[in-house]
């Protein structure tokens, strides 16, 4: 039995027969994947600074809702700054010699360039490396029972500890009773 399937393997025929196939579902799985890489590079182009600022309250708002029970606290953060970018670049370096009667002269001349990336528009955007986020410049915090100073110092040392901020960003206030 096992003569037979080494001679089937042998022959020519199979063998070519294997490689159309295996080509062939390399191409199929392509086909598929190729949606999904679009759907990704879409979620990560419309992504800006209002939706993170906007994910950012949120948190905080079910802090704060934890924390006092207050089903619709008010909470505003400021931002420093948008979303930076760091792309991947390219350096080229030129060094050209030239010798003299006296003098030995060394010229280097740099240039940098940004590796670009085709989009499914046909255009071209360079390649990101790193998103950065922008830091918080402060929050402001209205809520039922913010007034207590037990319940702000709670609520602070919680944003403080989840945002990575000093409490002199911080501001906590109760609402109007």
């Amino acid at each position: 039995m096992n003569e037979k399937i080494k001679q089937i393997i042998q022959t020519p025929k199979v063998l070519i027969i294997v490689g159309v196939c295996g080509i062939l579902l390399i191409f199929i799985s392509s086909l598929f994947s190729s949606d999904d890489n679009t759907k990704n590079a879409k979620a990560i182009d419309t992504y800006d600074t209002q939706q993170y600022c906007k994910l950012l309250e949120n948190d905080i708002k079910s802090i704060v809702t934890g924390i006092t029970g207050d089903r619709k606290p008010t909470v505003v953060i400021t931002l420093e700054s948008g979303i930076r970018y760091s792309y991947v670049s390219a350096e080229e370096t030129d060094t050209s010699s030239s010798t003299g009667n006296t003098n030995d002269q060394l010229s280097e001349s740099k240039k940098q360039s940004y590796i670009t990336v085709k989009t499914t528009d046909g255009g071209e955007q360079p390649l990101i490396v790193t998103e950065i986020m922008p830091q918080i410049r402060g929050v402001a915090i209205i809520c039922s029972g913010g007034n207590s100073e037990a319940v702000a110092e709670k609520i602070k040392n919680a944003v403080t500890a989840a945002l990575n901020i000093t409490s002199k960003r911080v501001y906590i206030s109760g609402g109007i009773e």
